[in-house]
């Protein structure tokens, strides 16, 4: 036998082995298809719940012992109505405005006192000077050094001081008690004028 008669023997071999596997297994697709037909449905997702609207019980803050409403209806009227235009606000509040009036930033309103005071006398209005904190501290000649640390360091720097001994310095913070505030004060608003506070 030559080689071409064995390669030509080999290759009908294969041929019919992969005949015999494709008519072994040909079944599979119709039996896999059967049993999927044969299996019971999966049930649908329930549907989502639908809701109720929220009704209004009629209830308010109030209605119960130990409730207080507060009165806000004379804290939200209106202070007055700008329709005919006016130079200056003169209290902050709510106010009436319309469509297409304008409103201007206190910074550009030439009208306010306080800018006005600041062209003439060329100086910022200044608020009052308190002190927020005092920090002291001992020196190894027994003297003690008061720094005074001051609401709206912008305007009113920080400033030291010495008590020669112990008791000059408890005279000293207590003396400036009235100095002292926990909060910042308020800038001055225009019927305040706008001259500075003077120093302590």
């Amino acid at each position: 036998m030559g080689v071409i008669d064995a390669v030509a023997k080999k290759a009908k071999e294969v041929k019919e082995g992969v005949s015999s596997a494709v008519e072994e297994y040909s079944h599979l697709g119709n039996e896999l298809q059967s049993k999927a037909a044969q299996a019971k449905p999966s049930s649908p997702a329930p549907e989502p719940r639908a809701t109720a609207p929220k009704t209004d019980s009629g209830k308010r803050y109030g209605d119960k012992p130990g409730e207080k409403r507060i009165d806000v209806t004379e804290a939200l009227k209106p202070l007055g109505k700008l329709h005919t235009g006016t130079p200056y606000v003169p209290k902050t509040g709510p106010y009436v405005l319309e469509k297409g009036e304008r409103v201007v930033p206190k910074e550009q309103n030439k009208m306010d006192a306080s800018a006005a005071m600041e062209a003439i006398t060329g100086r910022k209005p200044k608020p009052p000077k308190k002190i927020k904190e005092i920090r002291t501290k001992k020196t190894d000649d027994g003297k003690y050094v008061h720094t005074h640390m001051h609401h709206h360091p912008e305007h009113h720097a920080d400033e030291m001081h010495v008590s020669n001994d112990l008791k000059a310095a408890q005279a000293h913070l207590a003396d400036q008690e009235p100095n002292m505030a926990a909060q910042p004060p308020e800038m001055p608003s225009a019927g305040d004028g706008a001259m500075p506070t003077p120093g302590m």
